[in-house]
């Protein structure tokens, strides 16, 4: 896997779409855990558009963990109790796959 898909997962679990564009393939799967899942590149393009429109959130990322063909990014919101846990998989250098979990502290 290499830096730049990296990269633009942990800008993408950020809030930052834009470095992540030229990864997502067509077909992706962005499963929203609780909520809902989102499919196809023009679809996620469009979730990400709506999302930056209302500002970007103030989310730090914390763990990276790199495997083989996943990459899973923790991190928080440093303005709320969220946390988040996002997983990628990644074939031939494509965001094939994403997982999405949000915890909120009581």
């Amino acid at each position: 896997m290499n830096a730049h898909i990296i990269a633009a997962c942990e800008a993408f679990s950020m809030g930052d779409a834009q470095p992540a564009q030229d990864f997502i393939a067509e077909d992706i799967e962005w499963h929203i855990v609780g909520d809902r899942t989102i499919d196809g590149n023009a679809a996620v393009k469009e979730m990400c558009a709506d999302a930056a429109a209302q500002g970007r959130p103030n989310f730090q990322n914390g763990r990276v963990i790199k495997a083989k063909n996943h990459l899973i990014v923790e991190g928080s919101d440093l303005d709320t109790d969220m946390h988040y846990c996002d997983i990628y998989a990644i074939e031939k250098e494509q965001i094939v796959e994403i997982t999405s979990y949000c915890l909120t502290g009581a």
